[in-house]
């Protein structure tokens, strides 16, 4: 037994080491940068042998046991082997000519050991569903010659992949890397400081002081908790964590079924990735991809977010009406109180005034982790203890060790689908079965965001997605950053959708609930998601594009929409509708978002709606009552 402790203890120094190293790194990349090919093979590998430090393999039986630890530490150690390898080469590498210069042995060595640390990362930390799609592309590279018809390209040997894949700022070292190098870590920091010293537990707290004595707070404290933890964390997974311990078993109390509960606290989680200002990793890597940015992005996203929060937020409270379930006990009302710790937010304010100040993100960023540090000193209620710092490189280690491994696969993805042509082929193919209809086009495009999203990560489903679709919606004349936000809300479901909803599944998890339930239940409550979309494909006002008037008439006209839709999927307002009113719903909350705003035919649909929910709340209850 005190072997086994040792080895522990051990292994717990290699996770604090490594993580410091790590951690230091990236924070010194800020300050003195290093070249980009140095900085990426430091980030790609030490995020790898991160993943496996954090995520060792848990065999049962000694032997078994001792075979994994060996693997574990085998891992950990290439890892840090393929890092000083690329030390030593990297002058070599950088002011080589490409398909010049040879590749040389040691270089097919870094190509092949690599992909094969980064692949069992892959499968160690988000499982065999992307790393399926990895190996199938990788496969394609090998097999394009043999593939028929449009499928059909040269494809490229090992030489050539190396060349490609693991020699320059590109594959795995590319925009993905770059994107959690320049972006991603620095709100990652900002998160874990920020929770860790009480601002996730002052978000919640404001969200239980708001909502719990409202019809149907239960659920209501989940929305908007999940939605301000999701304004600073960007992490789905980490905010139904960090909501749901508290929002699921008080929604449970309070009559809900465990998979309403988990199903409820997944979709408000999934939410936070498309809450500004910091968005999910899957906003970060559109903003380098496009040269757009950060803010910009930030600012598109923020009235779409709104509505999907906005027509969450009708259905939870129609719902409760409708079934009379969801209110908070009294005895649950037990909330500290929240003004002597409002300090706290000064730290997201700050992040979010510094951004909009026209600042860069990572400066914001540090900004905000600066202050979330020092406001809660500045009480003594809130001060916390110094050990606390470290929990806050271990947790930021771990989280982006998570998020980088499937980031540098999807690089592979990424370079295989630019070399075959994929996009154009794609086009062509969408042109051909959408017959240069937009609608059709875009449903089309739909049903392939959805079909990645119920086996890949959100980011990978959104890179993929961005090479494929976004190229055909663009030659239908789609703007290029709606495109890329369309394609985004799509693969968002890859939380909630089974066989792969990790959201779902965590907050299954919360609730002891049945996960495959969950996860479906989840997803019919992400069709609020669909509406959303089609509304800044059709005015760009939406996406904070225009003059302030503009701006707001088309934020109402879309809030307006998505609350029709929102009656139209529960049936209900002040009584259940009958289905000429459900319908009624159901058209002119999407003639109001494929009209474009203050036409015609969208002045025609807001006051067809406005008469609507006039006979709902008015004439209805009197002449039934007559």
């Amino acid at each position: 037994m005190s072997r086994f402790l040792t080895y522990d203890a051990l292994w717990k120094t290699l996770q604090a080491l490594l993580s410091t190293a790590y951690v230091a790194f990236l924070v010194g990349q800020f300050f003195r940068p290093a070249s980009p090919l140095t900085a990426a093979s430091f980030h790609v590998f030490m995020a790898t042998a991160l993943v496996f430090a954090w995520t060792p393999l848990e065999w049962r039986g000694r032997a078994s046991r001792m075979a994994g630890r060996l693997l574990d530490i085998a891992g950990v150690s290439l890892s840090l082997m393929v890092v000083v390898l690329y030390a030593s080469e990297i002058f070599r590498l950088e002011r080589r000519f490409e398909m010049i210069d040879p590749v040389l042995p040691v270089d097919i060595l870094l190509h092949v050991l690599g992909l094969v640390l980064i692949f069992e990362a892959v499968r160690r930390s988000v499982g065999w569903s992307l790393l399926a799609v990895v190996l199938a592309f990788l496969a394609y590279a090998y097999l394009g010659p043999w593939f028929p018809g449009l499928m059909r390209f040269p494809g490229f040997d090992l030489s050539t992949q190396a060349e490609l894949i693991s020699m320059k700022t590109d594959g795995i070292f590319g925009v993905t890397a770059s994107a959690a190098i320049n972006f991603v870590f620095y709100f990652v920091l900002f998160g874990s400081v920020f929770t860790i010293t009480g601002g996730g537990q002052l978000f919640i707290d404001l969200a239980m002081r708001m909502t719990a004595r409202l019809k149907g707070g239960a659920a209501k404290m989940s929305l908007v908790g999940s939605a301000l933890f999701g304004m600073v964390s960007g992490s789905a997974i980490a905010n139904t964590t960090s909501t749901g311990v508290l929002t699921i078993p008080i929604m449970t109390r309070s009559g809900y079924s465990k998979e309403q509960a988990a199903a409820t606290e997944a979709i408000a989680s999934t939410g936070g990735q498309l809450m500004p200002p910091i968005m999910g990793v899957a906003a970060f890597v559109m903003s380098d991809m496009l040269g757009i940015p950060y803010v910009t992005i930030a600012a598109a996203a923020l009235i779409p977010a709104a509505a999907f929060y906005f027509a969450l937020y009708v259905i939870v409270d129609l719902r409760a009406r409708k079934s009379g379930v969801g209110d908070v006990a009294p005895e649950l009302l037990d909330i500290p109180p929240v003004i002597p710790r409002l300090h706290l937010l000064a730290a997201p304010i700050a992040m979010i005034a510094t951004l909009v100040a026209g600042y860069s993100a990572p400066y914001a960023a540090l900004v905000g982790t600066a202050i979330a540090l020092v406001a809660p000193v500045l009480r003594k209620s809130t001060r916390y203890n110094i050990r606390q710092l470290f929990e806050t490189v271990l947790d930021t280690a771990r989280q982006m060790a998570w998020i980088s491994a499937p980031l540098a696969a999807v690089g592979v993805v990424m370079v295989v689908a630019t070399q075959s042509n994929l996009a154009l082929k794609f086009v062509r193919l969408l042109s051909d079965m959408g017959t240069g209809n937009l609608y059709l086009s875009l449903l089309l495009v739909i049903f392939g965001c959805i079909i990645m999203g119920m086996g890949l990560p959100t980011v990978a489903a959104y890179i993929i997605g961005s090479l494929v679709f976004v190229p055909a919606l663009m030659d239908l004349g789609v703007d290029r950053l709606a495109a890329n936000l369309f394609v985004l809300y799509y693969c968002v479901l890859s939380m909630v959708t089974p066989p792969v909803a990790l959201c779902s599944y965590a907050a299954a998890g919360i609730a002891k609930a049945d996960a495959n339930k969950t996860g479906l239940l989840a997803f019919g409550y992400s069709l609020v998601i669909f509406l959303v979309p089609f509304g800044f494909i059709n005015d760009p006002h939406v996406l904070w594009q225009g003059n302030p008037a503009q701006i707001a008439v088309g934020a109402a006209g879309m809030l307006l929409a998505t609350f029709c839709w929102a009656v139209f999927l529960i049936g209900w307002l002040r009584g259940t509708l009958t289905l000429p009113e459900r319908g009624g719903f159901a058209i002119l909350s999407l003639a109001l978002v494929v009209t474009p705003t203050l036409s015609t035919g969208w002045l025609i649909s807001v006051a067809l709606a406005g008469c609507l929910l006039f006979w709902r709340f008015g004439l209805r209850p009197r002449f039934v009552t007559a």
